[in-house]
């Protein structure tokens, strides 16, 4: 493959690695981190959002619990094989094309949502809007990963996870001024136009320059690096800091075999678990909270959103505290507490009895699961290397959806039964277990180099790659 010489220079993806975590903080850089996590407050707010209008889809179409469990299912499963796909996407053809084309196929579709004229068609939107929402996060997640310096990079991608607990608060409020006044169609239509707007912002964003030089894309490589404000002189010392330093491979496509070469398979099953898991619950209790709040507790709609808005509050709190000490603790620390909290809280769910008392033990719960999914959401895009970066990510987070998809529809069921006491072991259970199984099995990549974190994956497919008779060039 031909390599770009500038000055006597070849440009390599070590060396935009290195250019990258030695580049100070510019605005290009902050501009990137606002646009990603606005992917997330668009996803959180999708979901939220359809914790308050299933009471009114409910009434409308007369549709029981086990359906209206389907119905939050089905968007779920949409975000899973949207993620899936966008994540290939992104591997294959570069972060950019999806990047894009997710926010706007969730914006059309949320907004046809609002058209509904029964309970299918609603099903079919929600799933479709699902497939484009669920690729916009682990791909956002991966950009800011991949544009990010290392000493910065917990904050960088930290943004993303705080977006989703403001989503939430946001939501609830609206939903107090737009419910009464427009019911829940309204809610699917607010969503539609700053969308769109964001998706005409992402459109000037560049591809990732670590991508592009791994593919032999060098000069686009060195704009995208010019975009951050990497002066030529900048890329000269970071080639010349890691021209002693042995070759990287350069890997021609992602391949979803080596998810699993022998240095991967423990982090790619335990970032997969990381997220199927705990999302069971947390998708669960996102969708069905306000629900349970009225059918369990006797609160009215209003009762049960200003509840969620106040909880909401709390989870802000509790991504703040790992966006401010990410950097200064690590990530794994946080999963493991986060998560295990969070089920021990839910525990206590058994036992309540009136609707404040419910309000205190999810609040609890949320503010630990919160800290968790932040320290998850920082932390999944570092374990994997470049070339399957967004598939890593893209898969960890999209299972976490089927997860999530599981947690919701089974709730339905436990609900529709009268098991109560039932659904609330199932949904702490995951929470617990993943929490105490990251001590084991979690590694803790804070303010590592992405390219010397994950060469051992890097080598391993590598390794598989030739005993399969691929061939793999040369990073120099």
């Amino acid at each position: 493959m031909q390599q770009e010489k500038q000055g006597g220079e070849t440009l390599t993806y070590r060396t935009v690695g290195h250019a990258i975590d030695q580049s100070p903080i510019t605005r290009p850089l902050i501009g990137v981190i606002v646009i990603t996590a606005l992917a997330s407050l668009f996803d959180a707010g999708d979901a939220y959002m359809l914790a308050f209008v299933m009471p009114g889809i409910g009434k409308e179409f007369n549709a029981r619990p086990e359906t209206l469990g389907l119905l939050a299912s089905c968007s779920l499963v949409g975000m899973t094989i949207g993620s899936i796909v966008w994540g290939w996407i992104a591997d294959k053809a570069g972060r950019k094309v999806a990047f894009t084309l997710t926010l706007l196929m969730f914006s059309v579709f949320s907004g046809i949502g609002g058209f509904a004229t029964s309970i299918g068609f609603l099903i079919g939107a929600r799933f479709l809007a699902g497939l484009g929402i669920g690729g916009a996060v682990p791909v956002d997640a991966s950009i800011l990963a991949e544009f990010a310096p290392a000493r910065i990079r917990g904050y960088s991608t930290g943004a993303m996870p705080i977006a989703w607990p403001i989503s939430t608060f946001l939501v609830s409020a609206i939903s107090l001024f737009v419910l009464p006044k427009w019911g829940w169609r309204g809610l699917f239509f607010v969503f539609v136009a700053p969308a769109l707007l964001t998706f005409w912002i992402r459109r000037n964003v560049p591809e990732s320059p670590r991508w592009l030089a791994n593919r032999g894309r060098f000069a686009e490589a060195r704009q995208a690096l010019h975009y951050l404000q990497i002066s030529d002189e900048a890329i000269e010392r970071s080639r010349i800091a890691v021209a002693n330093e042995p070759p990287l491979p350069m890997l021609p496509t992602a391949v979803f075999r080596d998810l699993f070469a022998p240095q991967m398979r423990r982090r790619t099953i335990h970032t997969w678990l990381l997220w199927i898991l705990p999302q069971m619950g947390a998708w669960a209790l996102n969708m069905w909270l306000p629900k349970l709040f009225m059918q369990l507790y006797g609160s009215t709609l209003k009762q049960a959103v200003t509840y969620m808005l106040y909880i909401s509050m709390l989870s802000i709190a509790g991504r703040f505290v790992v966006y401010f000490l990410s950097e200064k603790v690590g990530r794994k620390v946080f999963i493991v507490w986060g998560f295990t909290l969070a089920g021990i809280a839910l525990c206590f769910a058994i036992g309540a009895k009136t609707a404040s008392q419910m309000f205190l033990i999810a609040a609890l719960s949320r503010l630990f699961s919160e800290i968790g999914v932040c320290g998850a959401t920082i932390y999944t895009p570092e374990v994997f290397p470049l070339h399957i970066r967004v598939l890593g990510a893209s898969t960890s987070m999209g299972l976490g959806r089927i997860g999530g998809a599981i947690g919701a529809y089974a709730v339905g069921l436990f609900v529709g039964g009268g098991h109560i006491a039932g659904m609330w072991f199932f949904l702490a259970a995951g929470n617990v277990i993943m929490g105490l199984a990251t001590i084991w099995f979690g590694i803790e990549p804070k303010g590592q180099n992405l390219e010397e974190l994950t060469k051992e994956g890097a080598d391993s497919a590598v390794k598989a790659r030739k005993e399969r008779g691929v061939a793999v060039l040369s990073g120099e």
